[in-house]
Order: C-alpha cells, then structure tokens, then sequence
C-alpha cells in the first residue's frame, strides 16, 4: 500500500490559464477533511444527546455542561475542517509558517479556556482548583513546600522528606510547580499560562512527528486534530499534571524517531532522549518505563529502512546502560509492583468497590481486561446524564470524549492497514509507546478514565489522521465510518443507560 502523501503526486497539469490550473488541481486532490466527516459526526452527537436528554430528563445534564460538548463538538468538525484546508500545504508551502500558524491556533482556545475555568472555579468553589480539588490541591501544597525549601536554601531535605510520603511518581511535577512558584511568588495563573504554552508546544511536535512518519499533509491534519480536541484546552486548564506529561511524552518519542531515523548520527544525541525519560520518570513512573522498552524494542526490531545495524548497537548498549545506572533498581520494583498487581486480581477488587461504595455502579464488578481491552482505544464514552453530584470533569469533557469515539474508528482503521501493508515497522517507534501504554491501561485499574489515557491521545490523534488519509483516498471506505458513526450513536446510548441503569435509576 502506499503511503497517501505518494498518492497526491500528480502528473503535470495542462497549460492553461492560472486560474483554471488552480481550479483543475483543486478538482483532482481529494479533500483532506471530507464533508461527510463533519456531518456524521455533529448529527450523531445531536441525536444521542436529545436522545439522552428525553430518555432521563430527570437526570439529564446542566445546560452549561450541555453547551461545552455542543462548543467542543462544532469547534472540532467545523473549524477544524476548515483549518485542514486553509493550512493545506499548496496554500502554506512553508514548513516553518505553518507551525507558527498552528501554535497559534492551539494556543488561544487553550488560553481563552484556562481564563474562563479559572474564574468559573474562583466563583462557585471559591479557589482555583473547583471540582479537581482532591488532586490539584495536593499538587499546589507540594509546590509550595519545594519553592519554600527553594527560598530557604533546603530543597534536598524537602525533598527527601517528601518521599516519605509521596511516591516518586508525582515529585517531579511537584519539583517542576515548586520552581515555578518560586519564581514568582506562587503564582497559580504562571503555571497555567506555562501549560497552555506546553500544550501548543505538543501540537508543534506532533506535527514533525507524523511529517516524519506519513508526510506532509497527514502531518498537518494531525497537527490540527490535536490543537482542537477539547480536553487538551481542559487540562491545559487545570493543576493536574497531564499537560506536562503530555509534552515530555511527545517530546521524547518525537526526539528518539529523529534520532533513530537521522543520517548524520552521534552516540550523544542518545543522552538527552534518556534524561526527558529521567522526567517522564519522576511523572508516572509506567510511562517512562514504557517509553525505555518502546526505544530498545523499536532499536531493536525496526525496518533497517529506517535504523541501521549500526545504530542499533550504540543506542541499544547506551540505553542499557544508563536506563541500568539511573533507574534500574527503581525500574525493576514497578515493574514487580505491576505484574504483582495483574495477579493479584487489584483491577477486579477495585471494579467490585466501585460497584458497592456510595453512589457506585452496580454493573462495574462485571467490567475487567476482556471488557476494556477491545475498547481501550475508544473509551470513555460521553457522560450525557448527571445521576448525582460528582463526575463533573466527565460530563464537562463529553464533547471531548465523543470526538475521541468518532476519531477512534480512524485509529483502528490505520492499524488494520499498517497490519496488512507491513509497513508497521516502519513507524514502530511511535507504535509500540502508544500500544505499549495501553496495554499496561488495559491492566490497571484505570483502563475507563478519561484522563490517564491523555499520555497517548496525541499518538491516538496521529494515527487517526493517518487513517483518515487512506479513507479520503479511496471512497470505498466512506460507508464503514458510516457505520462507525452509527455504532458511537449506539454506545452512547448503552453507556448512558448503564450509568443510569447500574445505579437503580
């Protein structure tokens, strides 16, 4: 199969006017963000969230909660189909101006978005961290014991005494807002702005990334699926520690694919992949361990069009030995810790407390590996109901959420074609972080929740647009997304009846 970006090659156009060739080139170049895209889309989620609405009115969500999903629903399909072709490369040639375009585009609804949540926070919970409380404030506590052992000149007996009681997973953002705070005065708003700056700054790298992987035009369009997927605006919003997370993972595969597949090649450039891995360690120790095994495996088994015999043994030995030096005393307790929680059965206890704790979903105890595995890249589904008080991330996120539904069949479709071209190889890098990630997801008791899947989203995104790539170029596909649209109208619906159905209601 070949790669779409090949297939926009044409052959010269005939000698007419210049505005009739512009006009016959537009005819002949399939539209990277076909019409029928948007209009599946925005009618599905119409229709299952009226549908929603009637079927528990009682319960049916706030009208504000409402008006996000129904913002973030039309900023995607409609301006993002828009953006695709306004910042189509016979329109922006320029490698550099588009990612100035792009970054600006990223940036202002994650601005406009921070501000606004900020003063909805301020002005109904009277803080800055509203309904993501429990998490946010332990992160603002932290920060404000690191910056003042920054300002008292014991920062190494801060954070020795911090391990005490928290794990390695969340010191480096701890560290990372402590130092922010002391620079300027604990100022919450500084850390936001600087999150909205990662989060635009991801988008950028993505686009290289997919530009490397699937050329140019798959790259752009990859770059604007993730500059407009709401949640990314929402974490960019809050004091949790997803955003950065995000960055340095992007950062790290997006610098390991330039290494690996760079001609001019020094075993030095291999050091500074390792220390942004050093961070995502100090993050959430399960990703960083899956980015350490995703580059040695990718060393390993790449294409040889891609890594040569030689690269792989200098990257593959200074891997090893600096992942065994650094952290691999460290390395080997989580992974002990993991396998240990696999066999312990920790996801089927935690799901049967969630079905038996106040306000839990009877049906939860049922759910598990067989259950999460085939939807691991499409769930959460959109919470279109309020059954009580709590979940106000999810039900303000379930725009955000039924994008991902909708853009998932395009992900799964990209893998199926990689399967089936053997071309896989050629893109491993970014394949086994993002399946290597779920897969430990599938495992842990966290395979339902929308925000630990927000590590690999930008790979998800990626690959969407690659698949969507092939689907534009070649209209036998159309119907099966179609049918995929159909299908998220169905799961919405079950999954909202679930939610209701599981509590008695």
């Amino acid at each position: 199969m070949t790669n779409p970006a090949d297939q926009n090659i044409q052959p010269p156009l005939p000698q007419q006017p210049l505005r009739q060739r512009a006009l016959y080139s537009a005819l002949r170049t399939p539209n990277a963000w076909p019409q029928w895209l948007s209009q599946n889309a925005i009618t599905v989620y119409f229709l299952a969230l009226g549908a929603v609405t009637l079927m528990y009115s009682a319960y049916s969500l706030p009208w504000y909660y409402m008006l996000s999903g129904v913002v973030a629903v039309l900023a995607f399909f409609l301006y993002g189909s828009k953006a695709v072709n306004d910042l189509a490369p016979n329109r922006i040639k320029k490698e550099k101006n588009f990612e100035k375009k792009i970054f600006i585009i990223a940036f202002i609804p994650r601005l406009v978005t921070m501000l606004l949540i900020y003063i909805v926070f301020q002005v109904n919970y009277g803080n800055a961290f509203g309904f993501e409380n429990a998490d946010a404030d332990f992160y603002h506590e932290l920060g404000l014991d690191f910056a003042a052992g920054f300002r008292e000149g014991r920062v190494i007996s801060t954070w020795n005494a911090t391990t005490k009681y928290t794990d390695i997973s969340d010191m480096g953002y701890g560290f990372y807002v402590g130092i922010v705070y002391w620079l300027t005065g604990n100022s919450i708003i500084v850390v936001r702005l600087l999150k909205c700056l990662w989060s635009a700054l991801t988008v950028v790298l993505i686009y290289r990334l997919a530009k490397r992987n699937f050329g140019e035009q798959t790259g752009r369009i990859a770059a604007v699926f993730c500059a407009l997927w709401p949640n990314f605006w929402y974490y960019s919003s809050v004091h949790l520690k997803e955003t950065e997370m995000v960055f340095l993972g992007g950062l790290f595969v997006e610098q390991a694919d330039q290494m690996l597949r760079s001609r001019q090649f020094t075993a030095w450039k291999v050091i500074p992949i390792l220390l942004i891995a050093g961070a995502l360690f100090t993050i959430r120790t399960p990703l960083a361990l899956v980015a350490l095994l995703a580059l040695v495996f990718s060393v390993v088994m790449s294409s040889s069009k891609v890594v040569n015999w030689g690269k792989r043994i200098i990257v593959g030995v200074l891997a090893v030995l600096l992942i065994g030096v650094t952290a691999g005393n460290r390395i080997e307790e989580q992974s002990r810790a993991l396998v240990e929680q696999v066999q312990g059965g920790m996801q089927k206890h935690n799901m049967e407390w969630r079905s038996t704790r106040e306000h839990g979903n009877k049906f939860a105890k049922y759910a598990g590996k067989s259950v999460f595995a085939p939807l691991i890249f499409t769930i959460p589904f959109p919470s279109m109901v309020r059954p009580w008080d709590g979940q106000e991330a999810q039900q303000l996120n379930n725009g955000g959420n039924f994008v991902k539904n909708i853009l998932s069949g395009f992900t799964i479709f990209a893998m199926v074609m990689l399967l089936l071209s053997g071309k896989w190889r050629e893109h491993l890098l970014p394949l086994s972080f993002m399946l290597g990630y779920l897969v430990v997801l599938v495992m842990s008791v966290f395979a339902q929740s929308e925000r630990f899947h927000q590590p690999i989203m930008p790979f998800e995104l990626m690959f969407a647009a690659y698949g969507l790539s092939i689907a534009v170029t070649r209209p036998k596909y159309k119907r099966w997304f179609t049918y995929w649209s159909a299908l998220m109208f169905v799961a919405a619906l079950a999954w909202n009846w679930f939610k209701m159905a599981g509590r008695g209601l």
